[in-house]
């Protein structure tokens, strides 16, 4: 009998209707392979097809409206038609803001995507495009996604058209489905993801490479907040955010450069009142890069003593506290004041801020 650690999507998709329910929570592989079939074959539909699908009341460069589907031939299968969201506005931002090839960018799909673990802990899937150039997440959570559709990311593009040298990661595309299934409500096949720029790409550890995934340092995810620290396993705790254990080497004027950029980026992220955001650092050697002479913090600057590179991005803006579950969180944090940098959008950029200032050595 063949092993279910090896049964492959198609295989089980064409069993019988108990086998298609019950096989996918028994092979491993499944839902990886899954989500990568849906995704690539996302990217084989022609923008211009999309075009002549589109409604003429909601164009593709604004986000459709939300609409849940049932049909129940779908319901009960576990793969899904993933449709791009507002297709021509990040065709625009990767064109002509992000100055991304758009050939390549598309050539990135067409090969078998790389499946990549440890990179978080909110039960995302995460994978490497082709050339890890870009990186392909799920978003599992309903109050991230419709945050993103319905107030982020008309505001988001605005921004980053007129913002120079944001630091805020770069969303590249958006795909999703609103129909109801099984495989999504197990978590089985998720039905929206993000496409962003692959800002790390080239970090190997074993070529002394690092890095950190930095939030305030008294910060925990707000679903966990209300977990007494008894109960908290060392584990949990040290999987929300890293804690720096060197400085960051720079200038006074390359310092001056990167809290302009911070309190920028992070103000407009106060704006639209989100938090748990973080800031996402590489350290490479010197002579592992070769990052332009008018590099930015997004491409690789060189440290101030010449030892390192340095490349960052701010990751996980998706925390809106006017969403539903944060805000019941937030109602919660009233009662323990040590936990208010969770439901705070002022005093979280705050303590960020203040937590990049700290880690800054300037010679």
């Amino acid at each position: 009998m063949q092993s279910l650690e090896v049964y492959s999507f198609a295989e089980i998709s064409k069993k019988s209707f108990f086998a298609r329910i019950t096989l996918p929570f028994l092979s491993p592989n499944y839902k990886s392979k899954v989500a990568e079939y849906c995704i690539l074959k996302a990217f084989k539909t022609p923008l211009e097809q999309e075009q002549d699908d589109a409604d003429e009341l909601h164009p593709l460069w604004r986000p459709p409206p939300v609409h849940r589907n049932f049909r129940f031939s779908v319901f009960f299968f576990l793969l899904l038609r993933l449709s791009a969201r507002c297709p021509l506005l990040f065709r625009k931002l990767r064109t002509e803001v992000y100055h991304i090839d758009e050939v390549l960018y598309q050539e990135q799909f067409f090969r078998p995507l790389q499946l990549v673990s440890g990179l978080g802990f909110s039960g995302s899937i995460f994978f490497f495009t082709a050339g890890k150039d870009f990186i392909v997440k799920s978003i599992g959570r309903r109050f991230e996604y419709m945050f993103l559709y319905k107030e982020l990311m008309g505001p988001l593009a605005n921004y980053m058209e007129n913002n120079e040298g944001s630091l805020l990661s770069e969303i590249t595309d958006v795909l999703y489905s609103f129909d109801h299934r099984l495989g999504a409500y197990f978590g089985i096949s998720p039905s929206h993801f993000i496409v962003m720029r692959n800002v790390l790409k080239g970090l190997n550890k074993k070529k002394g490479c690092k890095k950190w995934d930095l939030k305030p340092p008294n910060f925990f995810e707000p679903t966990r907040d209300l977990v007494p620290d008894s109960v908290k396993s060392d584990a949990a705790k040290s999987g929300l955010a890293d804690e720096l254990d060197e400085e960051i080497v720079l200038s006074r004027r390359q310092k001056q450069d990167l809290m302009y950029l911070l309190e920028r980026d992070t103000e407009f992220l106060m704006k639209m009142e989100i938090i748990d955001y973080s800031l996402l650092l590489g350290r490479y050697p010197a002579d592992l890069l070769d990052p332009p002479q008018q590099g930015s913090f997004l491409s690789g600057v060189r440290s101030a003593d010449g030892k390192w590179i340095y490349k960052m991005c701010i990751l996980d803006y998706l925390w809106n506290v006017k969403q539903l579950h944060p805000r019941i969180i937030r109602a919660a944090g009233t009662a323990l004041p040590e936990q208010t940098v969770t439901a705070h959008p002022i005093r979280y950029r705050n303590e960020f801020l203040k937590m990049m200032d700290d880690y800054i050595k300037v010679i």
